[in-house]
């Protein structure tokens, strides 16, 4: 039995699918069947402009969803057998052994979360850290964590609101539903053609980020607590600005929590009272241990969620096999909103 995977072969160059070898877990790592493999905009970032360094050829990809094939060293969690959903490391060990759009890829034991019998393309669009980190970690938004079943916000929560702009797009939607579950007010922006998803998802209140009559409607739900640009373009950062700082009116004093650096081409200066950072957050990271502990245990939030269905998103698309990979680059290029572009290694 051989691996198959889509390799980059070079920084911004093409994809081509090859047989390879299949990795070997190391200590705490397991070895995943993949029957679905995702990617996001961090990969065609990646793809496209070379924004980080990697060790080429590689492969890119995250989160997968399979089956538990081997086990390394000293791994406790999972069994072999297991279906699971997973966060891939290729961003961090920047080798293509983490990469996720292959038959076989190499995840860490601790970002493993067991789904049951949830369809394996479903599973891969709710597996992403990022929303909860961003959301409920103590670096980011530092917001109440979420239970199941849900439970009052504290006092001093109770009342609060969060924007969360790109309410479509698959980090948007997967923040509605954190933040919903949790018990806050969910503002959030799309097309019009997906306000349906976003009550779906809970969001409380939905505006057409084209309408000029937007930041008039969502200053009038002033105070906002929260502020979250899952989009983090120049264009959605400068129409927050607009809501915050509207020509002629006083700032209205905000943290802006962005996927992106402020200091990318193109990016608005901020007015003074409005601040802004982009969100890093390490799962592994030992500041984290209790944020991981509630998401990423058996039995904890991310699983339960998954299970139960509680934790929703926009659909996936499934372009195809691992010749799609390249395709599915220039989707998220041109831009998508209201799925999750997914792939099936065996197809």
């Amino acid at each position: 039995m051989t691996n198959r995977a889509a390799f980059l072969e070079s920084e911004k160059g093409k994809f081509v699918v090859l047989d390879t070898e299949i990795p070997e877990p190391g200590e705490k790592e397991v070895l995943v069947k993949v029957h679905a493999a995702a990617i996001q905009p961090a990969d065609e970032k990646i793809a496209k402009t070379a924004i980080l360094k990697m060790e080429y050829p590689t492969v890119l990809g995250s989160p997968v969803a399979g089956v538990v094939e081997s086990l390394g060293t000293g791994v406790r969690k999972v069994a072999v057998g297991e279906r699971v959903v997973c966060g891939t490391k290729v961003f961090v060990h920047k080798k293509a052994k983490y990469g996720g759009t292959q038959r076989f890829t190499v995840v860490d034991e601790s970002e493993i979360v067991e789904i049951g019998d949830v369809d394996f393309a479903k599973a891969v669009t709710l597996a992403s850290y990022t929303p909860a980190g961003a959301l409920f970690g103590a670096s980011s938004l530092n917001m109440q964590r979420p239970s199941i079943p849900a439970a009052p916000l504290p006092p001093s929560e109770q009342g609060k609101k969060i924007l969360i702009w790109g309410g479509s797009s698959a980090m948007g939607s997967l923040s509605i539903t954190y933040a919903k579950q949790a018990g806050y007010t969910v503002i959030s922006t799309s097309s019009p053609h997906n306000f349906e998803l976003l009550k779906s998802l809970g969001a409380d209140h939905i505006f057409d980020h084209g309408d000029p009559a937007m930041v008039a409607n969502i200053r009038d739900l002033f105070p906002i607590d929260y502020w979250f640009d899952t989009i983090s373009l120049p264009s959605s950062l400068t129409t927050i600005l607009k809501i915050l700082a509207p020509q002629g009116q006083p700032v209205t004093k905000a943290h802006i929590l962005l996927l992106l650096p402020l200091g990318m081409p193109g990016m608005p200066s901020l007015p003074e009272g409005v601040t802004a950072s982009m969100h890093r957050f390490s799962t592994s990271a030992p500041e984290n241990a209790d944020w991981a502990e509630w998401l990423l245990a058996r039995g904890g939030f991310l699983e339960k969620g998954i299970k139960e269905g509680v934790i929703k998103g926009v659909p996936p698309e499934v372009l195809g096999g691992l010749d799609k990979v390249g395709d599915g680059i220039e989707m998220l290029s041109k831009g998508i909103s209201a799925k999750k572009v997914v792939f099936d290694p065996w197809a």
